[in-house]
């Protein structure tokens, strides 16, 4: 048995050699950024969703585009929150789904497309039931193979895939969320200090 200390080390290495494409894989869809901000730009609100592992990455996006909103100049809302603002129309609805079909997020999706919303889906599946009602699509890899006909769930737990139980299209749209708000606050010249005083409040 090798040691574990090890197979760390490795892992790491395996993860970083596959994460090496992603600049290209966003270079492919390069209009699509230019139209994704042009879209927070001229929206209402932003709210933001997913669910699961998916959910986790969108939460993480919610919270630091949150920090944005004084500088950005827009409402920044997490539908899983039990207080937020209902969506309108004019908004932005940013939804995280790997497989754009699960059933929390196309029940949003199809709702705040219904009172207007633009909607952007972060997926690995575009040709799914939430792709076909977006505005915007931006494709990550993680289960590719539904393409071929495999289920989404046979295609993440596959034995040739390098990760256990899925985890590709989080990994990938943790760096693209990352990605995403280093660019905005250099696109819109926020500075870093500004996003820390976000991080410190007054005591109530």
């Amino acid at each position: 048995m090798e040691e574990y200390s090890y197979l760390v080390i490795d892992s790491s290495n395996r993860l970083i050699r596959h994460i090496a494409s992603f600049p290209e894989i966003l270079r492919e869809q390069k209009e699509k950024f230019d139209e994704f901000i042009k879209m927070l730009e001229e929206g209402k609100a932003i709210h933001i969703f997913g669910v699961g592992r998916s959910g986790a990455v969108a939460l993480c996006f919610a919270i630091r585009l949150k920090h944005f909103e004084r500088d950005f100049g827009h409402k920044v809302w997490w539908l899983g929150d039990e207080v937020r603002e209902k969506i309108e129309k004019g908004d932005v609805l940013i939804i995280f789904s790997g497989s754009g079909e699960t059933a929390e997020a196309y029940f949003i999706s199809k709702k705040g497309k219904e009172t207007g919303a633009k909607l952007v889906l972060i997926t690995s599946y575009p040709e799914s039931s939430i792709g076909e009602i977006s505005d915007l699509i931006i494709r990550l890899p993680g289960g590719m193979e539904k393409a071929k006909g495999w289920k989404y769930l046979e295609a993440q737990v596959s034995e040739d895939a390098e990760f256990y139980g899925g985890g590709e299209f989080e990994l990938m749209a943790y760096l693209l969320q990352e990605t995403l708000i280093m660019a905005i606050g250099r696109y819109k010249s926020i500075t870093k200090s500004a996003v820390v005083k976000e991080h410190f409040r007054d005591s109530v």
